[in-house]
């Protein structure tokens, strides 16, 4: 079977947790199927108007196609900002297409009380009606989705990487410190994660705060930091890649998500697996597999007391932290094997190539 796969950023280069989904997840396919992945070449931030650059992301895929002259069996798009190419090329190709939808703008912005771009909101509900299967990664994402949408939604989560550093990792920062990691916008929670440390440092006078990441945040969690007394306690690091990732996943104390909003949590998913004692906020992709007090700690991060008394009790009970590590680790094997995950994309491939009208 020939997938054609259309997706904002390169799996080679990715830059969110949509990249870094695709390329597990095209490495565990490819010797079962062929894969073409189509990406756009422009950058978002290098154009005045949202619109613009939708309409010339989609373009650019639309011509590379149609250029190579290839035959797929079946599109799968992801992200509503190739909507406009998955629809087109449905049309023109006569191929049936699939969706995965990983997250929706309106309840993105809804939890940062801001307003969608109402283009966004048109090329999301594009995407939807166009798809002839949705595909989400968590319940959450189906439970969201079930009310825009009147049709099947598969759940597949994201398979883990099963990677493993060989041999002893050298201690890349030389003092006990929490980490997070994720792009620096109001959704993934870093503002609430500095407030409830500010609290937490008092109780753990030797622990640090090591945020990774880039986005338009960035500044004013650097105001928040200095305004909290923070600045000689907290490191913000650039982009990582995945091994500098997993170095400091080896080397924290926890790592701790507080998003407002996360339909699928990859960045947890990577700490439970590395056997990480692990924190996530209440709702979200990751309830498919975080339990609080078994494979990982729940916070409600809104409440800074509650939260900062939480993380400093785990911190203090080695032996419990040892055990949420373990059944953790466990629990990501168990429900995101890559092998699980494969075979269900196998089926569903083979499926809507088999309903397909077209064929």
């Amino acid at each position: 079977m020939n997938i054609l796969m259309l997706s904002p950023e390169h799996p080679d280069e990715p830059k969110s947790g949509l990249g870094d989904h695709l390329n597990r997840l095209i490495s565990y396919l490819k010797p079962h199927i062929n894969i073409t992945v189509c990406t756009p070449s422009g950058q978002l931030f290098s154009y005045a108007k949202f619109e613009d650059y939708i309409a010339d992301a989609n373009f650019t895929m639309v011509r590379h196609v149609l250029s190579h002259n290839e035959r797929f069996d079946l599109i799968h798009a992801h992200d509503d900002t190739t909507a406009p190419a998955a629809q087109y090329l449905k049309q023109r190709l006569g191929l049936p297409l699939a969706a995965t939808i990983h997250g929706l703008e309106s309840e993105r912005k809804k939890v940062c009380r801001e307003a969608p771009h109402p283009y966004r909101l048109m090329t999301e509900r594009l995407l939807i009606e166009s798809a002839d299967a949705l595909v989400v990664l968590s319940t959450f994402m189906k439970r969201s989705l079930n009310k825009a949408a009147h049709k099947k939604i598969t759940v597949i989560p994201s398979p883990v990487s099963m990677e493993e550093e060989k041999g002893k990792i050298p201690r890349s920062i030389n003092r006990r410190f929490l980490f997070s990691y994720g792009r620096f916008v109001p959704e993934k929670g870093f503002s609430q994660l500095l407030k409830v440390f500010a609290i937490l440092k008092q109780r753990q006078p030797d622990l640090y705060l090591v945020l990774a990441g880039e986005g338009p945040s960035l500044s004013s969690y650097e105001k928040l930091a200095a305004a909290y007394n923070l600045k000689d306690r907290v490191m913000f690091l650039p982009f990582l890649n995945r091994k500098d990732i997993r170095t400091l996943l080896s080397q924290c104390e926890m790592a701790v998500f507080p998003s407002s909003y996360e339909p699928f949590g990859l960045a947890a998913q990577e700490s439970m697996e590395q056997g990480v004692l692990t924190v996530v906020s209440q709702s979200g992709g990751f309830c498919d597999y975080a339990v609080h007090d078994k494979t990982a700690i729940i916070a409600n991060f809104t409440l800074v007391q509650e939260a900062a008394d939480l993380l400093d009790s785990f911190l203090k009970d080695r032996e419990k932290a040892r055990r949420i590590k373990e059944a953790g680790r466990q629990q990501v094997f168990k429900l995101h094997h890559p092998r699980l995950i494969t075979s269900s994309y196998l089926q569903l491939y083979e499926r809507i190539f088999n309903n397909s009208a077209i064929h």
